[in-house]
């Protein structure tokens, strides 16, 4: 999935992440904020060709406009396990939408700002309800939601909120320094082989 975005403040850092959303409509304010207490964030969200709409569009708060595709639905969350976990449990025995996980390019005017994994829910199906699936979503993201999470969304909102991403969000942090070091390392061997690393001369300096 590709996305190539008008952004008016830096991708990276944004100061009203939930207000934002809430100005869009109270039901996407409400699932803004209660998916960053499960540690994910609401992206975007396209419907009947209508005006896209979420943090990664704040412009068209501004300028709306229409897209060229009518009558299918996405929304795209930022991974987490707690996010993923929600989205399942509401596919369950559905076959108006479906929901999956896949890398998502942000672009800015051909220039790659991002590359995250992200979790999408699609429908083309004219049975499938939007307010209804809002509905559901704000009901099990209440229910869902971590106590230990629950300040994240007043300091994003009060002091910024600041977007970075590790390689794959799934991935164990320690693990990934680890496999750095053993792949920096030089054996007597690997060195007899293939010579030694290379040093810059200082002759130019």
């Amino acid at each position: 999935m590709e996305f190539d975005i008008e952004m008016w403040v830096p991708y990276r850092c944004d100061f009203k992440p939930i207000t934002t959303n809430s100005l869009f409509s109270d039901a996407l304010g409400h699932i803004a904020e209660m998916a960053m207490r499960l540690e994910s964030e609401f992206l975007y969200m396209e419907c009947g060709g209508a005006c896209p709409v979420g943090t990664l569009v704040p412009e068209n708060l501004i300028r709306p406009h229409t897209t060229s595709e009518g009558g299918n639905f996405a929304m795209v969350f930022s991974y987490s396990r707690g996010m993923e976990r929600v989205l399942y449990g509401l596919v369950e025995n559905k076959e108006e939408f479906g929901v999956g996980i896949t890398v998502c390019g942000i672009w800015k005017s051909s220039i790659l700002l991002e590359e995250c994994k992200v979790l999408v829910v699609a429908s083309g199906s004219p049975m499938f309800d939007v307010d209804e699936f809002l509905d559901s979503l704000g009901l099990a993201l209440s229910t869902e939601g971590r106590p230990d999470g629950s300040n994240v969304p007043y300091f994003a909102e009060k002091f910024g909120y600041r977007r970075f991403s590790i390689p794959y969000e799934t991935d164990n942090v320690i693990d990934l320094q680890i496999s750095h070091l053993l792949m920096k390392f030089e054996f007597d061997e690997t060195r007899r082989f293939v010579g030694s690393q290379p040093e810059l001369s200082l002759d130019n300096f």
